[in-house]
């Protein structure tokens, strides 16, 4: 609850910084667990072996610098990484393919990132 993105993005854009504290008060059984790896993974010591990842981060996304660091961190641990950014998306618009265009985009890289992973394509 520290980077940059939440202190631009948290009110206005959808995921507000009320309902990141419910949800973080609804996660965490005390403060103290903030700073567990398992909690946040971004602050393990060490990400190297860990399996392909597709990062999907959006522009006005409170979270986004979170995502962004956390790529960063898989790619200078050796992981294979794929880093997406939608700059004009705001958390959680991968699931509103109804109405924006997208979403379809996003959920399309995701499910070909993971065929890859899986070894189907």
């Amino acid at each position: 609850m520290r980077h940059d993105s939440i202190a631009h993005f948290a009110e206005g854009y959808v995921l507000t910084r009320a309902t990141m504290r419910w949800f973080y008060d609804q996660y965490l059984r005390a403060a103290a667990d903030a700073a567990d790896w398992r909690a946040s993974p971004l602050l393990a010591a060490d990400l190297a072996g860990l399996p392909p990842a597709f990062v999907l981060t959006a522009g006005y996304d409170p979270l986004s610098d979170e995502g962004d660091a956390y790529a960063a961190r898989l790619a200078a641990a050796g992981v294979p990484v794929a880093h997406r950014r939608f700059p004009g998306q705001v958390h959680g618009f991968a699931m509103n393919g109804r109405i924006i265009r997208a979403a379809a985009v996003a959920l399309d890289e995701a499910a070909a990132a993971l065929k890859t992973a899986w070894g189907g394509g």
